[in-house]
């Protein structure tokens, strides 16, 4: 280093540590100030909060309600502003019986909603209709883009649709697109390496092949069959035509607004000035009417609700900011068990799998359930596949909706190697190692033959232990399991007829499933209480601190930017068919 050089160099260390000090002085600060604000938000909450005589309830759907609560937590529970999936389902059902709602308007938008969340929804506007004989509106720009078919879903419960001029009609149908990139892995000079158990176990196909296999053909197809046969029945119920007039109809979309009314789609199509809705009177927010809800009365059965989404991580993989943590899901179904105040457990999942390791930990606390008697019903979200789908099978009731994507009874292991593209971009690799087999994880050399035939190996005492597993849980045999295993995914209707699910329905049908447990009538108020922990502000500082430091991979170089954060599957052998 020369001399004119050095101080330099000392100059531009001191400015990058003053930079991560003040950094991390603005976390500080903002986590402070956050967490005042929640507090005072939270006190004020506490407040009575007064409800006109009569009014109508609005639901803001433009985007689908969450089935977590957005952090930080305690600041949405403070202020209502954002209800949970499961708080929406029960002030809908409150409402059929409160004499004081008179309707219910519903603005429905683009990011409304997946078809599990939309079915939920739809279930929810049915049975308020059935129960108050009272009006529901539904109002929407459009019907179009990724979330026009959920948002149409949702529609098909109102006693009328309303459609702006200036919208149009845009709903044509199901795909599930697969995107194949092992030819841009090979010219990018990546291998990737995948074993797998299980013939419809086909994730790897979309690193490994430049099309589908004939099983993952034939299990897309099924898939997609049997989601759009679920979308169709609501919309064929209200229209008062079969599915398949349904079907006809809609290979004809995209529709104008003007065309969507003639069609018997929409019942008005209104200038956007004039778009309002037809239940008259005064309008109360969903998140005012919860935060007024009364609490269930004193000696309520109290029933914990735990839920859990994202990928399942590996026990030894502590401060990750997204998926689930197994040993937090774990402990929190533990206080749920050992605690006598709680008469039943609801565990609400939404993931597509993830680890062996952590799926069985937190399997290993819902057999607990089981052998203790304390009944602990199973909710199943969007997703509950492969690693969910090993937690879920020792539950005493699996309640799946009828677009649930489920199964996925196989596993697969990975990597994928990077030294040919690190060469193409001028770095070479040199490792001194010792042992046969100590490159093994490395993401620069690939699996010889031998470690892929011990990978190969040890998935398939993996997947023996998955069958076993899944057999005890379900009372089945593990040839039974193994025919409906396979890696195939299925919907939860599909799953349902071939007893890998015990009922069809949402959270209502969960809860209902409860008071059958516990020899309640189908009225019965429940105590619900959140069994999810809340992380402390030290881990929210340190996330938010990690966050705020790692530059270096932003410097690298698109193509490897891009591709680093392949990596990460190496570390997951559980993992379901992507469906986009």
């Amino acid at each position: 280093m020369t001399e004119s050089a050095a101080p330099l160099r000392r100059l531009v260390r001191l400015l990058w540590r003053a930079v991560r000090a003040v950094v991390f002085v603005v976390g500080l600060v903002t986590i402070v100030l956050a967490g005042a604000g929640a507090w005072g938000l939270h006190r004020l909450a506490r407040q009575p909060v007064t409800l006109p005589a009569h009014f109508v309830l609005t639901l803001d759907l433009e985007d689908a309600p969450p089935d977590v609560a957005a952090p930080p937590a305690l600041l949405a529970r403070a202020t209502g502003e954002h209800p949970t999936l499961e708080q929406t389902i029960a002030a809908i059902d409150r409402a059929a019986t409160d004499p004081r709602v008179r309707g219910i308007d519903i603005l429905l938008g683009g990011g409304c909603c997946g078809l599990t969340t939309a079915e939920e929804l739809h279930d929810a506007l049915s049975r308020f209709r059935a129960v108050s004989h009272r009006q529901v509106v539904a109002r929407a720009m459009s019907f179009d883009g990724a979330g026009g078919l959920g948002a149409y879903v949702v529609a098909t419960a109102a006693n009328r649709i309303e459609l702006s001029d200036a919208g149009d009609f845009g709903v044509t149908g199901l795909a599930l697109e697969s995107p194949f990139a092992a030819d841009l892995l090979k010219m990018a000079g990546v291998e990737a390496q995948f074993a797998h158990i299980g013939k419809y176990k086909t994730y790897p196909e979309l690193f490994t092949r430049s099309g589908p296999s004939a099983a993952a053909t034939e299990m897309m197809n099924s898939l997609a069959g049997s989601l759009y046969d679920s979308a169709l029945a609501p919309i064929a119920a209200r229209l008062k035509r079969t599915p398949d007039q349904v079907k006809t109809l809609l290979d004809q979309a995209p529709f104008s607004a003007g065309q969507a009314k003639q069609d018997g789609l929409v019942d008005t199509v209104l200038p956007l000035s004039a778009q309002v809705a037809h239940v008259h009177g005064l309008h109360v927010r969903l998140a005012q009417y919860i935060a007024a809800m009364r609490s269930a009365p004193a000696g309520a059965p109290k029933v914990a609700l735990i839920v859990a989404h994202g990928d399942i991580n590996a026990p030894d993989a502590p401060g990750r900011s997204s998926g689930i943590d197994p040993a937090r899901l774990a402990h929190e179904i533990a206080v749920a068990v050992a605690d006598p105040s709680i008469r039943a457990i609801v565990l609400r999942l939404d993931t597509p799998g993830g680890t062996v390791t952590g799926s069985a930990m937190v399997g290993a606390e819902v057999a607990h359930a089981a052998s203790v008697h304390k009944p602990l019903i199973v909710s199943m979200g969007a997703f509950d596949a492969s690693g969910g789908y090993w937690i879920s099978s020792h539950g005493a009731v699996l309640v799946a909706d009828p677009a649930t994507l489920t199964g996925s009874i196989g596993v697969l292991g990975g990597k994928f190697s990077f030294g040919g593209l690190l060469a193409r971009l001028g770095v070479s690799v040199s490792a001194a190692s010792r042992g046969a087999n100590a490159l093994f994880d490395s993401a620069a050399t690939p699996w010889t033959p031998a470690q892929l035939a011990s990978l190969q190996g040890q998935l398939d005492l993996d997947y023996q232990k998955f069958v076993g597993w899944v057999a005890a849980g379900r009372r089945m045999s593990p040839a039974q399991v193994n025919a409906v295993g396979q890696g195939r995914v299925w919907t939860g209707a599909q799953a349902r007829s071939r007893g890998l699910v015990d009922r069809l329905g949402g959270y209502h049908e969960a809860f209902m499933t409860v008071r059958a447990a516990l020899h309640l009538p189908a009225s019965a108020r429940l105590d619900i209480v959140s069994g999810n922990t809340q992380p402390g502000l030290g881990v929210l500082i340190t996330s938010l601190a990690r966050r705020a430091s790692p530059l270096r991979v932003a410097e690298l170089p698109e193509p490897l930017r891009g591709l680093l954060v392949l990596t990460r599957l190496h570390r997951l052998s559980m993992i379901p068919v992507e469906l986009r």
